[in-house]
């Protein structure tokens, strides 16, 4: 496990007193220790739906943006998994960006 305490940054202040944030962000930390980074990490919550959209990001051009509607979605063996697999995407090339497509790697 990573014990660097800049391996993970959140880029999204937590507001005061927001419980769920935290939370949220520490299975996001727990999901990520593993991985190779160091990550940036944003968070936006759907207040009255409860879903969350956490987007991260590396050094290296890769971003994900995962839309975790359930709590089953919100665990950090769910979003280790989701980050494993859009890693492993990135490192095969399989960003989904048609041929000569000059934009931003993802």
């Amino acid at each position: 496990m990573n014990t660097n305490p800049r391996h993970i940054t959140l880029l999204t202040p937590m507001p005061p007193g927001e419980r769920e944030e935290p939370a949220l962000f520490s299975r996001v930390e727990q999901a990520l220790a593993l991985l190779p980074g160091p990550w940036t990490v944003g968070l936006s919550h759907g207040v009255e739906m409860g879903w969350w959209i956490v987007t991260v990001y590396r050094e290296d051009g890769f971003e994900c943006t995962l839309f975790l509607e359930t709590p089953a979605q919100q665990t950090a063996s769910a979003i280790r998994d989701r980050m494993a697999d859009a890693l492993q995407r990135h490192s095969l090339g399989l960003s989904g960006r048609g041929p000569g497509d000059t934009s931003r790697k993802r």
